[in-house]
């Protein structure tokens, strides 16, 4: 399963300049900003979404977040269930997430450790 994006976790008061910064830092790599999600979180990538800058609370103990690409909706499930009887916690059922984009389906589960898990699959049609 590839990686399907990365998180980074940036205090609200410093989320404008960390966009700007990675606006500029990433564009000689061909990365640009694609979309400001509904929630503030910014997008980049260089066909769909690879990096995301969001915010957390200033007394937020929020730990990383990474996405793995799945190839069917079916092994979004499998993952859920999987990482669930190996200890990890829920933190999102599987499902479709249009908030995110109309065909995204997946699901999240917090490791031991506390760091967010999620598998995702772009197949998903209402």
């Amino acid at each position: 399963m590839p990686i399907g994006h990365v998180l980074l976790k940036i205090a609200e008061a410093d989320h404008a300049a960390a966009v700007e910064f990675y606006t500029q830092a990433l564009k000689p790599l061909g990365i640009q900003k694609l979309q400001t999600m509904p929630n503030g979180w910014v997008a980049f990538g260089t066909k769909g979404l690879e990096w995301v800058v969001g915010t957390t609370p200033a007394n937020s103990d929020s730990k990383a977040h990474v996405a793995f690409v799945a190839p069917d909706l079916k092994s979004v499930d499998a993952f859920h269930a999987a990482a669930l009887a190996a200890g990890g916690k829920d933190n999102g059922a599987p499902g479709p997430r249009p908030q995110m984009h109309p065909n995204y389906y997946g699901a999240f589960v917090l490791d031991p450790q506390g760091n967010n898990i999620e598998a995702v699959c772009m197949d998903y049609v209402a």
